[in-house]
């Protein structure tokens, strides 16, 4: 069994509202630089970055998941990982479609850059990546489903774009392996405030826009190897794997 510090929710120059410091280079680096040995850059209804950290990811010994933190039509915000990019490229291609057709406007909401391993802007989203997709929290689910990839609710404490803010509860039908606190909360804290999450594992993540932001949190996973398989066996304590949550400022070192 193997020890992986992770993050798992980090924001790259792709998200308008992430810092223009936030190349895949520059997270890769700060990653290696914090001990940090498996993260997901996790855009804002978006995934292309997430390629060329995997590109750069192989100079280390860090591992790479895929993913984006997606909008649904509820206005909820939600973490989806696989374990390759052919795997969330796919995914995608179904889902780019019914994000509206709403221009960005950068002045206002901050540049959309897709930025490759050697720091070099190679397109511009023109899409607005801030919108919801038209599609619901239970098609996502089902989606994600489909194509083999993870689905955990993101800060689900907060008191927007989050699961319990939209709908109040988290619904039965969707197996959610674990739900994702806010970087400032703590364990004792959420469970008293939600009791009912008690039946789900709590994972905990940067959710960094800046750099020094990375690793402000982090769950380390207990894992024979670093895979989503790997990752939902965690999620459920079976086998013996595990999880828990670090909190440590500036990362593992």
């Amino acid at each position: 069994m193997h020890k992986y510090m992770a993050d798992l929710h980090i924001h790259s120059t792709l998200s308008p509202c992430g810092s223009l410091e936030m190349s895949p280079t520059a997270i890769v680096n700060r990653a290696n630089e914090l001990g940090l040995n498996l993260i997901a850059i996790t855009d804002h209804n978006a995934i292309e970055n997430g390629y060329y950290a995997g590109k750069i990811a192989k100079r280390f010994d860090i591992s790479i998941i895929y993913g984006l933190e997606a909008q649904t039509e509820e206005e909820i915000h939600t973490l989806i990982l696989f374990d390759t990019y052919e795997q969330v490229y796919e995914f995608y291609k179904v889902i780019y479609p019914k994000l509206p057709d709403i221009l960005n406007v950068p002045e206002h909401f901050g540049d959309q850059v897709v930025v490759d391993e050697n720091d070099e802007i190679i397109r511009t989203e023109k899409k607005l990546l801030l919108n919801s997709f038209t599609m619901s929290v239970d098609e996502l689910y089902s989606l994600v489903q489909e194509y083999g990839g993870l689905c955990i609710p993101a800060h689900v404490d907060q008191e927007s774009y989050s699961i319990i803010a939209q709908l109040g509860f988290i619904p039965e039908h969707l197996d959610f392996k674990a739900v994702e606190i806010s970087y400032m909360a703590t364990e004792e804290e959420i469970l008293r405030r939600f009791p009912f999450l008690r039946k789900y594992t709590l994972v905990s993540f940067s959710d960094a826009h800046y750099l020094q932001d990375i690793g402000r949190v982090y769950t380390e996973f207990y894992l024979s190897s670093p895979s989503i398989k790997e990752i939902k066996k965690a999620l459920r304590k079976e086998e013996g794997r595990y999880s828990r949550i670090v909190r440590k400022q500036g990362g593992y070192k």
